[in-house]
C-alpha cells in the first residue's frame, strides 16, 4: 500500500491538459474496472451501494460497515475555543457548512439561498468550513458573497483539522449543520453533528437517506425545490 500525494487527490477530478481525469487514468493503471470482479468479498459504507453491488455481483459476499466517529472527542466542551477564534460569531444563529469548497459539495447553493435565510432568520449567519480544493469554484463562491454584499453576514473559515477545537467548538455552537452536496455516498460529518449535539439539514443524497430518518433525527431537501430547504431551517430554528 501507499499514499498518493496530496495535490493529486485534490484534484482527482481535475482535468489533465488533453481532458482524461485522474480518476480515468488511475483506474486504467491499476485495472480498477475489473477490481469488485476479481475480490472474494466487497465492504461499504453505504447500504444503498451495498444493495446495488448485490444486484450486480449476485455470488459476492458484501457487508455494510458504517462509518464512525471518536464520540468522546465531541462530548469534552470546546465552545469557547470557537468563541475566541470567530468573535463576530456572538450572538448568532450559527448555520454550519462542512466540506471542502469544491462543486460536488455545492456550497455556493447555500449563498444562492442567504438572502431568504437571512430575511426570515435576522440573527443567523452562515459558516462555511473547509479547505477549498477546486481554486475556480472557490473564487466562484467568494464573489457571490462579495456580489451579494454579504461579507458580513458568511464566514469562511478555511480547513481545519477533524480534532481542532475550533472545529470541535463551533459544532457544539451551531443551531444546525447544512449539507447540501450533489453527491454523498456516505456523510461523516452528519455523525460529526449529532455527536456534538447538533441538528442535521441534508440534500438527498444515497449517504444522508441511508442515516436521517425525515422529522425524527433531521431533515431532507431536495435542491431543486429550495422551499423545502427553507421548511426544514424554519422548524428546526
Amino acid at each position: 500500500m501507499f499514499d498518493l500525494p496530496e495535490k493529486v487527490k485534490q484534484s482527482f477530478n481535475a482535468p489533465l491538459d488533453h481532458g482524461w481525469e485522474w480518476g480515468k487514468l488511475f483506474g486504467l493503471l491499476f485495472r480498477s474496472h475489473t477490481l469488485l470482479r476479481d475480490v472474494d468479498a466487497i465492504v461499504t459504507c453505504n447500504t444503498r451501494e451495498a444493495e446495488q453491488l448485490k444486484e450486480k455481483f449476485p455470488t459476492k459476499r458484501i457487508w455494510v460497515q458504517p462509518h464512525g466517529v471518536p464520540v468522546e472527542m465531541y462530548e469534552q466542551n470546546h465552545r469557547e475555543a470557537a468563541q475566541l477564534a470567530f468573535p463576530q460569531l456572538e450572538g448568532k444563529q450559527i448555520l454550519l457548512s462542512l466540506g471542502r469548497v469544491d462543486p460536488i459539495k455545492n456550497q455556493h447553493w447555500l449563498i444562492e439561498q442567504a438572502a431568504e435565510i437571512f430575511k426570515n432568520h435576522p440573527q443567523s449567519m452562515l459558516v462555511l468550513i473547509g479547505a477549498c480544493t477546486d481554486e475556480p469554484y472557490g473564487k466562484k463562491i467568494n464573489e457571490m458573497i462579495r456580489e451579494r454584499g454579504l461579507a458580513d453576514r458568511v464566514l469562511l473559515t478555511g480547513g481545519m483539522a477533524s480534532d481542532d477545537p475550533r472545529l470541535l467548538g463551533l459544532l457544539q455552537q451551531a443551531k444546525v449543520l447544512l449539507l447540501p452536496s450533489l453527491s454523498e455516498t456516505f456523510g461523516l460529518v452528519l455523525l460529526e453533528a449529532w455527536a456534538s449535539g447538533t441538528s442535521v439539514i441534508a440534500s438527498q443524497t444515497s449517504g444522508a437517506k441511508a442515516l436521517i430518518e425525515q422529522g425524527r433525527n433531521g431533515w431532507l431537501f431536495d435542491l431543486d425545490k429550495p422551499d423545502t430547504f427553507h421548511r426544514a431551517l424554519n422548524t428546526t430554528l
